[in-house]
Order: C-alpha cells, then structure tokens, then sequence
C-alpha cells in the first residue's frame, strides 16, 4: 500500500501541472492580500474625495448666500428705483407761459435733480434719463445723486444733512418755479408712486436681510450641506465644527438701512394762462404712512472689513474619520485625515465694497484647492 501511494506521489510530482500547482497554494495567500489591501485603499480614497467634496459644497453654498444678498442690496440700492423712475423721463412738464407745451423738464428730472434717487452715468446733468444702458460686462455703472446734491449720503458711512427746515426735498423748487407741475393731475399721483416705490424697496431689503440672516446663522447652510454630503458625518448638530466655527466668524455682515422721515415737496399750478408760484408740501412719514422712508442699505464698518478681508479668501480645514477595515488598524487616530479648500467673494473694486455707493451688482464666489 505505502509502495502505491509513494508511487502516486512520485508520479504527481513529476507532473508539469504539480509543478505550477505548488508555487499557485503559495501565493494564493499574498493574492487576497493584495485585494483586501486594493479595497481598504479604495475605501479610503473615495472617503476622502467625498469629504472634499462636501467640504467645498458646503463652503459654495454658504458663500452663495452672502454673494445673493449682497446683489440684492447693490441692485436694490441703484438699479431698481432708477429703472422705476426711467419710466418718467416721456413725461413732459409745460414750461411757464406756455400751457400744454413740451418742455425741457420732465417728471424724471423734477425728482432726479432734487437728490431723490441716483441716477446712471456718465451724465449726471439734466437728463440724466437718457443714458444708455451700461455694458455689462463694465465694472463701473457710476449711479451718483445729481451735481453731489446727496455728497453727505453718497459715502461708505452716510450722514444725515436735511435740505431744508430739517426736511428733505423731493421734487425740485427751481423747476417747479419755471414749469407746470399740478399737485392734482401730476405732482401727487407721481409723489405717491415714488414713495411707494421706496416702502416696497424697503419691505424688499427687510425680506432679503431676514432670508441671509437665517441662512447663516451659526453657518446653517455650511453645516446642513455638509451633512448631506460628507459619509463621515452622522450628527448634524455636530457636523463640521472645525470649518464651520471659521466660516461663521465671516458671515456677520450687517447691512443698515438709510431711512428718512420729514420730506417736502414743491409743485405749481396753472390758473388758465397764468401759473402760481412753486409752494411746498410738507410730509412725515413716521405719522402719515407709519413708516419711515427707505432710501438704500450700507455696510457697517466692520461688515465692510469682513468682506474685504473675503476678498483674498479664507482657509478652511476639516478632520473627518474614516471607516473601520478588514486590518482592525485604527486609520483616524493615527493619521489624522483632513480636507482643505479656500473660499472667498469678490466684486470688482480693491475695496470689495460694490454696495454701496456706486452700487454694483457683481459679487461672485471664487474657491481655490
């Protein structure tokens, strides 16, 4: 029996197969190796890029909110009251003398050179109504108050400086003395829009400051986008502290609104061929519309610093843990993983201020790795 067997394995031996046979059971072991190590590698890569991931999402995301606010109140402090009140420059008053004829003024002008509202550039003399539209791509729209009449408002810190008898004048008394502007048919239905144009740019500023400050409270939308994206982070509450406690010392931007209260008016009458001497029209806002009158939103000081200092980026860095693996090595405790990213919001001047003045709409995120 132990002639046949050693026989058998002689024969089994000598085979060419036996002889591939033997080396193969020896490295099958260093084969699963060398998989499992594939796999855990693979774990970790894809945890790291889906970290990196939710790391520059989330700081996108939170960004967004700043750059959309900060639009908002560019264009709600230039652009907008200046489209509304565009609509009046086909609107002619009558000079005096002359009932019924076009004139040089219209309803645009009255208000426009009186500093009610700032107007698009280069011509900010009479007419001021009629500039073309800015190329989009200028960095520049140059909105000012007519000949510096609001130089005290058209500052990063305005001041109040009443026109008259602590009031300010919201149509203008030299072309109401020179042209026809009935309280009845033009002068009140024209006053009543502009106000209303203003309390509704307000209710706007009101609604874009609340929707911002909600969103970045805490940096909530950092931590929420994180949290959906990142497999390592399992409580919300917790999620991204690191990154989050960096970015939100960023997102205290306050933006105060320049209200006003006692305004005045001047209008003129025609009594058949002949026209009244200009007489103002006294209002007060805080008592006749229980309301203030919005005017535009600026930065405070250190809002402004805080931007600017956005302007150049700010570095965030995120530990995070990676999976258990088939190793029983603990990977966090000794290599510490983290991911990095570089976010930050620019418009186009040094400053970083397009606010205001000179409001410009072009704030933009930019990331870097």
């Amino acid at each position: 029996m132990w002639n046949i067997l050693g026989y058998t394995c002689k024969k089994t031996i000598s085979n060419n197969r036996a002889q591939v046979l033997l080396p193969a059971v020896l490295l099958a072991p260093i084969f699963i190796l060398v998989i499992y190590l594939l796999f855990e590698t693979s774990k970790i890569s894809m945890y790291k890029i889906r970290n990196q991931f939710a790391l520059d999402n989330a700081a996108y995301s939170q960004m967004s909110s700043l750059t959309v606010y900060l639009n908002a109140l560019a264009y709600t402090n230039g652009n907008m009251p200046y489209r509304v009140m565009k609509s009046y420059n086909s609107q002619f008053l009558s000079p005096k003398g002359h009932a019924g004829e076009k004139g040089q003024y219209t309803v645009f002008d009255i208000f426009y050179q009186a500093g009610a509202f700032p107007a698009l550039g280069p011509n900010h003399g009479a007419g001021a109504g009629n500039n073309p539209n800015p190329d989009p791509k200028s960095n520049d729209w140059d909105y000012a108050y007519y000949q510096e009449k609001r130089k005290n408002w058209n500052k990063e810190q305005p001041s109040e400086a009443p026109d008259e008898e602590g009031r300010y004048v919201l149509t203008s008394k030299a072309i109401a003395d020179a042209n026809f502007f009935p309280s009845t048919t033009i002068g009140i239905p024209s006053l009543k829009q502009y106000i209303t144009v203003y309390l509704l740019l307000g209710q706007i500023f009101e609604s874009q400051t609340f929707s911002f400050q909600d969103t970045s409270h805490n940096a909530r939308m950092f931590r929420e986008a994180y949290y959906l994206n990142s497999p390592s982070c399992r409580n919300q509450s917790d999620c991204a502290r690191q990154s989050a406690a960096v970015i939100a010392r960023y997102l205290n931007v306050e933006a105060k609104p320049f209200e006003i209260d006692k305004v005045r008016a001047y209008f003129s009458e025609d009594i058949g061929s002949t026209m009244t001497t200009s007489y103002p029209v006294d209002l007060t806002m805080s008592t006749d519309v229980k309301k203030k009158l919005f005017q535009f939103a600026y930065l405070t000081s250190s809002s402004r610093d805080r931007v600017k200092t956005l302007r150049n980026g700010i570095k965030l860095e995120q530990s995070y843990q990676l999976p258990l693996n088939n190793f029983d090595i603990n990977l966090t405790f000794k290599y510490k993983p983290k991911v990095r990213t570089q976010v930050g919001i620019q418009c186009p001047r040094s400053s970083n201020n397009c606010v205001w003045p000179n409001p410009l709409p072009k704030y933009s995120i930019r990331m870097n790795p």
